[in-house]
């Protein structure tokens, strides 16, 4: 399962021209592939905090768990995913990063990562 993961987010991060795709459970880095100059553990442990906010957000709105969450800085984008089994994708971009196409990404990650798993 980690060689099929890793040969699905190394496609993901080129296929979209990220600097970082990983997959994390309660904020533990699991699987990832990124550019030399991210710590991505760092990244997953705080990004990991930020859903669990919005998991919050959406419970106390009534509205749910989230589903994708966006966050877009000056200097690139986020986004975050929910993942079978507790775990979440996590990517970056940097600026300008074409929105729709990250989110169509993630949809396809998300389908092709629950359908590794009932591979396993």
């Amino acid at each position: 399962m980690s060689d099929a993961l890793n040969e699905l987010l190394a496609r993901l991060r080129a296929d979209n021209n990220l600097e970082l795709a990983a997959v994390s459970s309660d904020g533990l880095l699991v699987a990832s592939d990124h550019t030399d100059e991210l710590d991505a553990e760092t990244i997953c442990a705080t990004v990991g905090d930020g859903f669990l906010m919005t998991a919050a957000l959406g419970s106390e709105l009534d509205r749910g768990e989230p589903t994708l969450l966006t966050i877009e800085y000056h200097g690139g984008t986020v986004v975050t995913g929910p993942l079978d089994h507790g775990a979440m994708l996590i990517l970056l971009a940097s600026s300008p990063a074409n929105l729709g196409r990250l989110r169509i990404a993630t949809r396809r990650f998300q389908e092709q990562y629950a359908g590794s798993l009932a591979a396993v």
